[in-house]
């Protein structure tokens, strides 16, 4: 496909407080062995897109050693292939900043030009999607569109519309007519909501980046895509699969957990998704182990009981230990009688023998990276 994939790595809108003080939304570990990353960029490599650059903004040393040079996407080439634009390669971004989407498109606008493709296609990190940009870009073609956006009217474990993403109107014909930002909990749906997916030309990106920085209009909904709305042809593509969006604690939580429905599991992964391999060795589970309806990812050693739960790389749960309803994050230690219920423990914790903590479905307790309790 003729096209350059740019993907935002931090979420303006989200809030997973202490999961993401250490790195960036894109890095954050989903699923057991995966990152929020690898299902981004294995839509775009699924789809023919080998052109990526990602545009990061602070805490992206760990999304720097998960891609690398992009190998297991195979998009370590000698034309295109992976880039990641930081904001310190940058003078205009004073401290490393940025004061909007459109300020980050505006530093790094000079390597989107140097891109030979046609067309551009934006994505967030927020959320796990599973898009053949094929046919959304066919779309585009079909409907003569000067900017194409996705948008969905449900997302999974969501009553009501996350605040920080655009509430969008459209007309019989599908067209764009209004776009607002959600900022409390009010919509609720089914309602059109953007998913953060915009294909459009990548002359006319430049044209309006520059446009809206001119008149210090930074926010790329409300600068961009809503100034232009009367004026281009803005289409709506309706994403009619399965989504998880991951933009609070609690959605992270459900959004974890929601993989152990195997229906659920066969949606998310109906694409081949491609992650970063470190060969582990299998999972050792000792004699009085006791596993029921769990993701546990290699590299584990489960010698107590685990309900419910996804478990990353490397996690060691002691003897005598009860574990439920709760996520773990690589090579963390929970010894002996350990009870957790609705916990999420980052990456690198030590969790002292006879430790008890319980916390709830919809307020998950979080155990920050490399903490001893």
């Amino acid at each position: 496909m003729d096209a350059l994939g740019i993907i935002f790595t931090y979420s303006e809108a989200g809030n997973l407080r202490e999961i993401c003080e250490e790195r960036t939304m894109a890095s954050v570990s989903f699923g057991g062995k995966y990152r929020m990353i690898d299902f981004i960029l294995s839509n775009f490599v699924n789809s023919e897109v080998f052109n990526i650059a990602m545009i990061a903004k602070d805490n992206y040393n760990s999304l720097i050693e998960h891609a690398g040079l992009g190998k297991e996407w195979d998009l370590d080439r000698k034309r295109g292939g992976l880039r990641i634009l930081t904001p310190l390669a940058n003078e205009s971004t004073r401290g490393g900043i940025y004061k909007g989407r459109v300020d980050a498109l505006s530093c790094h606008i000079n390597s989107i030009k140097r891109s030979m493709a046609e067309y551009v296609i934006i994505s967030s990190s927020s959320i796990i999607y599973n898009i053949d940009f094929n046919e959304m870009l066919s779309y585009h073609q079909q409907q003569n569109a000067d900017i194409t956006m996705a948008y969905t009217n449900s997302i999974s474990g969501y009553e009501k519309v996350p605040i920080g993403y655009p509430v969008c109107t459209f007309d019989e014909n599908q067209r764009l007519t209004e776009l607002y930002v959600s900022k409390d909990d009010n919509d609720a749906f089914p309602i059109s909501c953007g998913i953060g997916v915009f294909i459009m030309k990548k002359s006319l990106l430049e044209a309006l980046v520059a446009d809206a920085m001119s008149y210090g209009r930074f926010d790329f909904y409300t600068g961009l895509i809503r100034k232009q709305a009367k004026v281009l042809k803005i289409m709506g593509y309706e994403y009619k699969k399965h989504l998880i969006c991951l933009n609070s604690v609690a959605g992270y939580m459900h959004g974890n957990l929601s993989l152990l429905d195997p229906k659920i599991r066969e949606k998310v992964f109906e694409n081949i998704v491609y992650t970063k391999v470190k060969d582990s060795i299998p999972v050792e589970y000792g004699d009085e182990s006791n596993v029921k309806n769990s993701i546990i990812a290699d590299g584990c050693i489960i010698e107590g009981s685990v309900e419910n739960c996804v478990i990353s790389r490397g996690v060691k749960i002691g003897r005598g230990s009860v574990i439920k309803d709760s996520v773990i994050m690589e090579y963390t230690s929970i010894y002996e009688d350990v009870k957790l219920d609705y916990v999420i423990i980052d990456k690198d914790v030590i969790v002292r023998k006879g430790s008890e903590i319980s916390g709830h479905i919809t307020f998950p307790v979080v155990i920050k990276k490399g903490s001893i309790i």
